[in-house]
């Protein structure tokens, strides 16, 4: 029974740390990293190299790929907007006596 006095029925725990859900949010996380780590690297060298219309595209990309970084976060968020346990109207039969 929640505090406001809504019947619930709750049957799952908190999720495991570094389960299906908490890899694919460090997966994203890191493939942002990565991507904005190599296209900033690439810009350096082609900077230092004399390449400068090069490296304008290469700073254009890592510009670009920086939303990857948000994914990962938006993807949780999204599927886990609810908590994991619902609402009922009324009691379920199954649910245990007050």
């Amino acid at each position: 029974m929640a505090p406001d006095g809504t019947p619930r029925t709750d049957t799952s725990g908190p999720p495991a740390w570094l389960d299906a859900r908490h890899r694919r949010l460090l997966g994203w996380t890191a493939l942002g990293v990565a991507a904005i780590g190599l296209l900033a690297g690439l810009t350096v060298a082609a900077f230092a190299l004399g390449a400068r219309l090069l490296a304008a595209g290469f700073a254009l990309a890592t510009v670009t790929a920086t939303p990857l970084l948000g994914v990962g976060p938006v993807l949780d968020w999204w599927r886990h907007r609810r908590p994991h346990r619902r609402r009922h109207r009324v009691r379920p039969d199954s649910f245990p006596p007050r």
